[in-house]
């Protein structure tokens, strides 16, 4: 789903670290955003972040 809410500036989502302890497993993500037309802003960035994390909160998820 992330690359669903994230529209096509993002252009690379690795899985770098997944961390199980008392049954429960914590994923960590890279997400690298890019546009080959222009810089992208902070509130770009962000808005799709927002998304993004509201998404994985609606999924059952912890976010941190």
């Amino acid at each position: 789903f992330i690359r669903v809410y994230a529209g096509n500036l993002l252009v690379r989502v690795t899985l770098f670290d997944a961390f199980t302890k008392e049954g429960r497993t914590s994923y960590a993500f890279r997400l690298i955003f890019q546009s080959m037309e222009r810089t992208l802003t902070d509130v770009e960035v962000n808005s799709v972040m927002d998304a993004i994390t509201t998404e994985a909160q609606n999924r059952g998820f912890t976010v941190r």
